[in-house]
């Protein structure tokens, strides 16, 4: 949410500093912060003899998001260069809204499709997946 209200605040100032760049100072702390945890729990919520093959497919798979990303932005706010799309001034807050939309999607499958796996081993979640599959 912070990163799209920072879109449409790219030109306002706040006691002298750029409100943009403060209010993604604050999204990206929250958002590094998750990357932290993403890693290590989408290791654990894979059955063991699915694990490396599952992490590598996940990781294959993130990187259609490596394209879809920069192919979007680039739809979205009229740029022709779909590898690096430059966005005019005016578009900053669409841009940042298409950007800060998969930021929400992102949170909102994990919070809604993820396991808890706070305080359990290793081998305790591989017994609860095999037991739910």
């Amino acid at each position: 949410m912070l990163t799209i209200i920072a879109g449409y605040n790219y030109d306002a100032m706040v006691m002298g500093v750029s409100a943009f760049w403060l209010l993604l100072a604050v999204a990206f702390f929250f958002a590094d912060g998750g990357f932290a945890i993403v890693g290590p729990y989408a290791a654990e919520v894979w059955p063991s003899h699915l694990r490396t093959s599952g992490m590598g497919s996940a990781y294959g798979f993130g990187g259609i998001g490596k394209i879809i990303g920069p192919v979007g932005l680039a739809l979205i706010v009229g740029s022709g260069n779909y590898l690096k799309p430059d966005v005019p001034l005016p578009e900053i807050p669409l841009a940042f809204v298409y950007l800060g939309c998969w930021f929400l999607m992102t949170g909102t499958v994990y919070y809604f499709f993820g396991i808890e796996t706070r305080g359990k081993s290793i081998e305790q979640i591989d017994r609860e997946l095999t037991v739910t599959a």
